[in-house]
């Protein structure tokens, strides 16, 4: 190999390891690992996709305005073998959830529990 194809080799490994290792994230960089906030509302939106679940709420504040927010969860096969299906949650559900509240303190959390109308807990 010529030292400019080793260079060339070299530079695409690199760019190709940096996608990776931004490829993920670290939990406690975007949740508030020590506080947990709870939201209520009815399920707008479910997406069973990669990579995390994320479930959006129109959650009803005290003044009687609707604000959506992002309930983030883990990945769909690891809610798979937990026996989730894209059935588990659905679009018109009132829910009471739990979870982490967002660093940027945008309208998002890491989900811990969720419960129904009905008092029904699903297990993450």
């Amino acid at each position: 190999m010529t030292q400019k194809s080793l260079m060339v080799f070299g530079i695409t490994g690199l760019f190709l390891v940096a996608g990776i290792a931004c490829a993920h994230h670290s939990f406690a960089a975007h949740f508030v690992v020590e506080e947990t906030v709870v939201i209520e509302g009815v399920v707008k939106e479910w997406w069973f996709q990669n990579p995390h679940t994320r479930i959006y709420l129109d959650v009803t504040n005290d003044e009687g305005e609707i604000t959506e927010w992002m309930a983030e969860g883990s990945g769909p096969n690891v809610l798979a073998r937990r026996g989730w299906t894209k059935e588990t949650i659905k679009v018109g559900t009132f829910l009471t959830i739990s979870g982490n509240p967002a660093r940027n303190k945008s309208n998002s959390l890491h989900y811990q529990s969720l419960k129904t109308a009905d008092g029904e807990e699903i297990s993450p």
